[in-house]
């Protein structure tokens, strides 16, 4: 490993300063065809796999990708494929290729793929690649889960108690129209709701949409998507693992650059620009700024609000040791670890205490309905 950094020390830094230099024919933009579906991220690990394992097997580079493109389905991705095998057909190399479809193929595999083509060992890279992204996927899949799941719930009952609301509980109201008796308190607090969400439902449903379309926009703009990314670390439970999983990820990018061959400060700067987190991606370029002025990484992640004691400690004994990419990777995997104990843990309780919490107000609301049924009959008893 530490002949091919050595090999591998004047690797440009930045796929964008690489496309610079060569010049714009390499025009970074995807392929757009209207009414397809986005490319699933299975189908482009599968690709990566394949791709290794036929160039292990000493296949040509264009004998593999014709390969790829007989067994691609997907029509989007064939039609990357085709325009990624004409231009290396054109003399162009993989990186380069592959570069022109960024939304595809992330700043990592680019930036792997260039490294791997300079060191000759674009099999093992790309076979190191396959397995990065199925880490990757699965750790994104059980934060998925983790917060999908609850939200599911929480949308089913929401819509069920508006239902009850909105057409069960007024035809109550004619019922208790004519009924001389003062109403008891739930009862009327449950009828008042539902009368106002019955006169005013389309007004909420508009200012729901309102609010939904001014939040989609704001987060697209840098400060809302930083003041997004700063809420989601602060949410109880969900903001600890939401955490967990950018320290695992984290770990097991640089891990897997660095063990490719990638220079920390290269590395550092792939990830600056890979990364989907503002607060993460300002942690990754103070760091990397520390690093230039030549501070350890221990010292630079000191006052991080991503990264724990623990995590620094562990860091600072690989840059002893010389042997940072292994010590990543052993974080990667105990956050990993943690997260899915994590999920397993909020699936196992979530849903008992959402089936219970939505059955107390769905048997509230029937027995505040009944609440004066039940008087009267006391009455005439």
């Amino acid at each position: 490993m530490g002949g091919g950094k050595q090999r591998l020390m004047g690797l440009p830094p930045t796929i964008q300063k690489l496309e610079k230099k060569k010049g714009k024919s390499t025009g970074a933009r995807d392929i757009e065809i209207p009414f397809l579906p986005s490319i699933p991220q299975k189908l482009v690990i599968e690709f990566t796999r394949n791709l290794a394992v036929m160039l292990k097997a000493r296949l040509t580079l264009l004998k593999c990708l014709d390969t790829a493109i007989q067994q691609t389905t997907h029509a989007r991705f064939l039609e990357i494929l085709k325009d990624i095998r004409s231009n290396v057909k054109r003399g162009k190399s993989l990186s380069q290729a592959i570069a022109k479809h960024p939304k595809v193929f992330d700043t990592v595999f680019i930036q792997l793929t260039k490294v791997g083509e300079l060191s000759g060992n674009l099999d093992d890279v790309l076979l190191r690649m396959s397995k990065y992204q199925e880490k990757a996927y699965k750790l994104m899949q059980s934060i998925r889960m983790a917060l999908v799941y609850p939200a599911i719930i929480i949308t089913v009952a929401v819509a069920a108690v508006s239902f009850l609301l909105v057409f069960v509980v007024p035809t109550f109201v004619d019922m208790y129209r004519d009924f001389e008796a003062e109403l008891p308190a739930p009862t009327l607090l449950i009828l008042t709701v539902s009368d106002f969400l019955t006169n005013y439902l389309l007004w909420i449903l508009g200012g729901v949409i309102v609010i939904g379309f001014f939040i989609r926009n704001y987060s697209k703009t840098d400060n809302g998507k930083a003041y997004i990314d700063r809420a989601k670390l602060k949410i109880p439970y969900f903001g600890e693992m939401y955490r967990k999983g950018l320290i695992s990820q984290f770990s097991d990018t640089l891990s897997t650059l660095l063990s490719s061959g990638v220079t920390l400060t290269d590395s550092l700067k792939v990830l600056k620009d890979s990364s989907q987190n503002m607060v993460l991606q300002q942690e990754v370029s103070n760091l990397l700024s520390s690093i230039k002025k030549g501070r350890s990484i221990n010292k630079s992640l000191s006052k991080s609000t991503i990264f724990p004691l623990m995590v620094t400690q562990m860091i600072s004994v690989g840059e002893e040791t010389a042997s940072l990419d292994e010590m990543l990777k052993q974080v990667a995997v105990l956050f990993e670890e943690e997260l899915d104990m994590m999920v397993e843990g909020l699936t196992s309780v979530i849903e008992p205490v959402l089936i219970v919490f939505i059955g107390l107000i769905i048997g509230v609301i029937i027995v505040a309905l009944y609440l004066p049924i039940f008087e009267m009959v006391n009455v005439i008893g």
